[in-house]
């Protein structure tokens, strides 16, 4: 098939692309975009949770771009290699642990009460409205003003920032052409993002405040990390953070409303609530693929992974494997959180239990409110192919 994954994900449901995929094998080679494809769970626990892949995926993105100036990409690759979704071994270890702070019960437990604030006042303004476009209205809001406050950024900054983590987002992703005009916007992006946190960290250095960000100048020299390191990892948490929550809760709220819309009375039960959404990361996760390069020569499933190429982990598929999962394509509330939706292994999402409170909040206050929402007109919104979400997500309401 001559088709590139990318354009192919572009016209399949998430269940049909799971399944497409699947039929393919459980590890097979993808000559279009010259990489394997696994949809297996158990080899993909294997690879994520092993020492034979790494993260450091600058030759796939070198490699995707034989049409570009890579000098226009000096900042981006600057910022970037210095993450810790690029790192492996001590060095990722002390970008992770030191985001841990950040991440502490504390800290999340501290900004809940304005996540919650924000939800009610986003919950009643669409409460009043026949319609409204949950992208924009709902979807875009929570993460944005969630991580601008564990951040401390001013409101005036914050627009901009969007504009920055979302163009970021769609090149990091791995786009199936890269041109030097996306090269452009991407460093610009890196650049205004970098200098931005510049800034910020010679402030909080003079001046702590009780935010994520203080929290890592406060443990920098303990970890060893420079002061672009750290930046990085501000940037990574800011641009995952934001694209992603948004696109997971788009693509769970649209699961909602077109396999579980009898169910939806549940989602005012506390125990009931987090499994429910759990299952809507397990089908259709706003992180497509995950993928790593091989570090050594792999044998799995009697084939060969040769040192250096790219492997992607179809986390739609690894989601639905019926050899793992019982009645793959149903929402379960009794199934195990096994999904690769947060990822797997040592680099399981950070952010995973902040996105999730951010969920449970907005699904539990708006289905509340509307209890009988049908879904009017919606675009799907495909960055790249490693992050989908939703472009709209026009929805109306009977009556509450």
């Amino acid at each position: 098939m001559n088709i590139s994954l990318f354009d192919l994900k572009k016209t399949l449901s998430p269940k049909q692309f799971a399944h497409e995929l699947s039929k393919k094998g459980a590890l097979y080679w993808w000559p279009p975009g010259n990489f394997w494809v696994v949809t297996n769970y158990d080899i993909a626990h294997q690879l994520l949770t092993g020492e034979q892949v790494t993260c450091d995926r600058s030759p796939f993105f070198i490699s995707r771009m034989p049409d570009i100036d890579l000098s226009l990409l000096s900042d981006f690759f600057d910022v970037v290699s210095k993450m810790m979704v690029m790192r492996d071994g001590d060095a990722h270890q002390a970008s992770r642990r030191i985001c841990y702070h950040g991440f502490a019960n504390k800290h999340i437990k501290a900004i809940t009460p304005s996540i919650e604030q924000t939800v009610k006042m986003q919950v009643d303004k669409v409460a009043h409205q026949p319609s409204f476009d949950f992208v924009s209205e709902i979807a875009t809001i929570i993460p944005m003003k969630t991580l601008a406050d564990f951040f401390n950024i001013p409101l005036s900054d914050r627009e901009e920032f969007v504009a920055h983590a979302k163009t970021m987002t769609a090149f990091f992703g791995g786009a199936s052409s890269y041109q030097n005009e996306d090269a452009i916007n991407v460093n610009n992006a890196a650049t205004a993002l970098k200098q931005y946190f510049k800034d910020l960290y010679l402030e909080r250095k003079r001046q702590p405040k009780e935010d994520f960000f203080s929290q890592l100048c406060l443990y920098q020299d303990e970890f060893g990390l420079t002061q672009d390191e750290l930046i990085s990892q501000a940037i990574m948490m800011w641009v995952a953070g934001m694209v992603t929550t948004t696109d997971q809760m788009c693509n769970n709220f649209y699961t909602l409303l077109e396999q579980y819309s009898d169910g939806l009375c549940l989602l005012q039960d506390q125990d009931k609530l987090t499994p429910i959404i759990q299952e809507c990361n397990r089908l259709d996760p706003a992180v497509t693929f995950t993928f790593r390069l091989a570090s050594a020569d792999i044998s799995i499933d009697d084939k060969t992974i040769q040192q250096g190429q790219t492997i992607f982990i179809s986390n739609h598929a690894v989601n639905r494997d019926q050899m793992y999962f019982e009645a793959p394509d149903r929402i379960e509330l009794t199934r195990k959180n096994n999904h690769f939706s947060y990822g797997m292994g040592g680099h399981f999402c950070l952010g995973a239990k902040l996105s999730l409170i951010e969920m449970q909040l907005v699904f539990s206050h708006l289905f509340k409110s509307c209890p009988r929402l049908q879904i009017n007109r919606y675009q799907r919104l495909h960055y790249s192919l490693s992050f989908s979400g939703f472009e709209h997500l026009e929805v109306s309401a009977e009556y509450f």
